[in-house]
């Protein structure tokens, strides 16, 4: 509940047996747990009950009901003190409660819902209340769940308990000693009473919350509890936080100590109905709603107004009833006088509104399947978890924007990729045009390959340097810069993460010689590289090769020639021509070979030169695109939906039964 969102708090009417749930100074702070009764005991302990005295209001009713009180205790209402404690008391209390939680008897048709709830509150453990969530898993230990119901008056406290005393009555009887304890019990509601079905009327002894036994046939057919506090809705001031918790989470202010202090009861319950009187408290109640934002919440909480208009038709959907408590009590009172005032009752009872108010408790009676308020509950467990799911992904989303490059700055370089990929593309054809039209490569003729041969390699090599994409190499290195300065080549989280992971298993592996980070694309200078390693050689070897095949071929025949037009009778026309015929043979070999060879060079290297261009604007754009950007993980997220969704079927499983 909103700081503040409560009236003025008193400590009259309030059993002096609440002073040992406290520490010896300060304010505590209190849930309902039903799972943790012994943590509550161990810190009750340090205090002794024996000089506790009991208000003289109470002392009227039997001691059966008190021994009654101490044979159910474990099954009745219960607290987890949340002191500031040392770190060993708090896992001493997590152990028990995880002792007490694992014995616990679950039916067999809950036990798949209730690990699924345990697994949600585990993945979202901060959007959980853990009051409502101890509620849940009570009621799923039982095939029977007690259903909580709470009446808080709206700032007016006789209202609230003219109401109450009305919805439990039984016209058939006489008036019984609960009935006035109910309306003479305290001024202020703030500490506030619980009633429970008991076969005989009593006030059950609670060290922190006054209890009363009430033989009522509405609670033991709905097997309801009822708390009866305030709300306070007021005073609150504008900018107080209202939520769903404020009416089904409802806070108790108990006194603690004779000194004054007191601590705040936080006890949950499945319904609400808020107790008001007069227009400003219809306006408080709408107010109050209309910021809590109640959603799936909605049916669980109804408003009771003391107004007195003329139609007292009540639609069924309705989440606010008008009452007239003052009827409804002289139709009672005419009723028990004498049964024949019964068609006085019925008129007076319809007319008062106070009916529509016992039809919405009476709802939750279940004969199958899930109890509809505990799944209302569940429901809202869930929902409220997965609102925390999505308002951390919207928080990480985000983070990621803030820490991302804008989309401005990424187009701007992708422009300026696209400028730098088109002038690279022209300089290699106009340079490498340049470059094999120079005089220096067209030197290269076949039939000056018989005094050039040892140029080759050099002449190969300069056009590489000094022709192929000198300038685009250049432009690439700039380009990467304002890449770089843009936080497009920052080094990932999530690849430091992977190396550290990585790093035993490489311990194990022979140490892999260091390779050093380029600051640029290098696919120019290594195509460059590659071209001056692999053809330039073969090149050189190829121009070596035919000059030296058509020597010796023309050696060899012109050789032949001699040899012939010594040895016969040969004439020398005859025996040149053998010597012709290797000379022209060698000369038109190596012209065909070189020329071939010459034209595929320059082809490949124009089709290195466009092949490389091509992958250093990949990966530029690729650079662009997702640098500065996290890989694809599994988020907490995306693990806590998938247990949301796993507990939503399971609930719908428990509903079918």
């Amino acid at each position: 509940m909103p700081p503040r969102i409560r009236g003025t708090l008193s400590s009259k009417g309030l059993s002096r047996g609440g002073a040992a749930a406290a520490a010896a100074g300060g304010t505590g702070v209190f849930f309902f747990c039903p799972s943790c009764a012994a943590t509550w005991r161990r810190s009750s302990s340090r205090r002794t009950l024996a000089t506790q005295r009991p208000d003289d209001s109470f002392s009227s009713f039997s001691s059966s009901s008190r021994r009654r009180r101490k044979e159910n205790n474990n099954h009745h209402l219960t607290s987890t003190v949340l002191h500031r404690r040392p770190a060993s008391v708090l896992a001493t209390a997590a152990a028990v409660s995880a002792a007490n939680r694992n014995n616990n008897h679950v039916p067999a048709r809950f036990r798949e819902l209730y690990e699924a709830l345990e697994e949600v509150r585990e993945a979202v453990p901060d959007k959980i209340s853990l009051s409502r969530f101890q509620l849940a898993k009570r009621g799923l230990e039982s095939e029977e769940p007690v259903i909580r119901v709470a009446v808080l008056g709206l700032n007016d406290v006789s209202t609230t308990r003219r109401l109450v005393r009305l919805l439990l009555a039984d016209p058939l009887s006489e008036r019984e000693p609960w009935e006035d304890l109910l309306e003479s019990y305290g001024t202020d509601w703030s500490p506030g009473l619980l009633i429970r079905y008991g076969e005989q009327s009593g006030m059950i002894r609670n060290n922190l919350l006054p209890t009363v036994s009430v033989p009522s046939a509405l609670l033991k057919k709905g097997n309801i509890e009822i708390l009866v506090s305030s709300l306070g809705a007021g005073t609150e001031p504008a900018g107080a936080r209202v939520t769903e918790e404020t009416f089904l989470v409802p806070t108790i202010t108990i006194r603690t100590s004779h000194t004054g202090r007191h601590s705040v009861v936080r006890y949950p319950v499945h319904r609400t109905i808020v107790c008001g009187t007069g227009v400003d408290s219809l306006l408080a109640y709408s107010r109050l709603v209309s910021r809590a934002n109640l959603q799936r919440g909605e049916r669980s909480v109804h408003g009771a107004i003391e107004l007195k208009i003329e139609e007292k038709q009540q639609k069924a959907d309705s989440k606010v009833t008008f009452v007239d408590t003052r009827k409804a009590d002289e139709a009672l009172a005419k009723f028990r006088e004498s049964v024949q005032n019964a068609s006085d009752y019925e008129r007076g009872w319809t007319t008062s509104g106070v009916q529509p108010l016992v039809d919405w408790l009476s709802t939750t009676q279940h004969k199958e399947g899930l109890d509809p308020d505990l799944e209302a509950l569940i429901q809202s467990l869930l929902d409220a978890a997965e609102e925390g799911v999505r308002a951390k992904e919207a928080q990480r989303l985000r983070e990621q924007e803030a820490a991302s490059i804008p989309d401005e700055v990424r187009e701007q370089l992708d422009r300026t990729v696209t400028v730098w990929a088109e002038r690279a593309h022209t300089e290699l054809r106009n340079s490498l045009e340049e470059g094999f039209a120079s005089k220096r490569w067209r030197g290269l003729a076949w039939w000056k390959l018989f005094w050039r041969v040892d140029d080759v390699g050099m002449i190969t090599s300069e056009i590489l340097e000094k022709r192929y994409l000198c300038q685009a190499e250049k432009e690439v290195i700039w380009t990467a810069g304002q890449i770089k300065q843009a936080g497009l080549l920052d080094e990932r989280a999530d690849s430091e993460d992977e190396a550290a992971d990585n790093a035993e298993s490489e311990k194990q592996e022979e140490p892999a010689p260091m390779q050093e980070e380029q600051p640029w694309p290098m696919q120019v200078a290594t195509s460059r590289s590659q071209l001056s390693n692999t053809t330039v050689p073969s090149l050189q070897a190829l121009s070596q090769g035919l000059v030296l095949f058509s020597l010796s071929t023309t050696a060899l025949t012109s050789a032949l020639s001699g040899l012939l037009y010594a040895s016969s009778s040969t004439s020398m026309y005859e025996a040149c021509t053998v010597a012709a015929v290797g000379l022209i043979y060698s000369l038109r070999r190596q012209q065909k070979k070189w020329e071939t060879a010459r034209t595929f060079w320059e082809k490949e290297v124009r089709e290195t030169g466009r092949q490389a261009l091509k992958e250093t604007e990949h990966v530029l754009r690729t650079l662009i695109r997702e640098g500065g950007r996290r890989q694809a993980e599994e988020l907490p997220e995306t693990r806590a939906r998938a247990t949301i969704e796993r507990a939503r079927k399971a609930l719908e499983a428990a509903k079918r039964g």
